[in-house]
């Protein structure tokens, strides 16, 4: 098996999707990819949460005290009896969910922004200048991703899973700030659910494999 990386991520999955060019680039050569003012601003966020600390920016320190949260802050979904795999970013070794196919197992890296300990319930985070809505929501295909990893992790389908919009707005200077707005988006999982989007695993594992073998043999 040739992959850049020991697990599926669904940032990974989706630039497959999206640009095998692109995931190339990233994914086997490293180069870094154009990431908007919105990323930006949303990794701020997320990076403070995680780190619970505050940011410097107080208007957006006040939006991230207001956030609804569990006890875990993006934290990797692990998994009793799954598979270890190494997380470059931290450089640590996770016990991660697996998804079995005809050849093997699909270890998946699934990060939700806010979880229970039990992982029957998580939040997810957005900022975005424009407005979520209860579609999108219900349609996220990360969502999606995390309640399978769970599912694989726990035999269960989270019950409580929110998105959560924060909205944020260009100042003069073109600078990103939260307007203040908050919306939350109560959206659910069904079993049908989590067995497309193991069909959708499983058919891009196999096609990020096979281009693996075409750029590096």
């Amino acid at each position: 098996m040739i992959t850049p990386r020991p697990y599926l991520s669904f940032s990974a999955m989706s630039l497959f999707e999206q640009d095998q060019d692109k995931y190339v680039k990233q994914y086997l050569y490293g180069e870094k990819q154009f990431v908007t003012r919105n990323m930006k601003y949303g990794s701020k966020m997320a990076d403070g949460l995680e780190k619970d600390e505050f940011t410097g920016d107080p208007v957006l320190d006040t939006m991230i005290i207001k956030l609804p949260k569990y006890e875990l802050m993006d934290k990797i979904v692990e998994a009793k009896g799954g598979v270890k795999v190494r997380y470059p970013v931290d450089d640590q070794i996770y016990t991660v969910p697996a998804l079995k196919d005809e050849k093997g197992l699909i270890p998946l890296l699934a990060k939700p922004d806010s979880s229970t300990a039990e992982y029957d319930a998580f939040y997810e985070y957005k900022t975005s200048v424009k407005k979520w809505t209860q579609k999108m929501s219900d349609e996220s295909g990360q969502i999606t991703f995390y309640a399978t990893a769970i599912w694989l992790a726990t035999g269960k389908i989270p019950q409580s899973i929110e998105l959560v919009n924060v909205q944020v707005a260009y100042q003069s200077d073109r600078s990103l700030a939260p307007t203040g707005e908050m919306f939350r988006f109560p959206t659910k999982r069904t079993m049908t659910d989590i067995i497309k989007m193991t069909a959708r695993i499983r058919k891009n594992w196999s096609g990020i494999k096979k281009l693996c073998e075409r750029e590096l043999l």
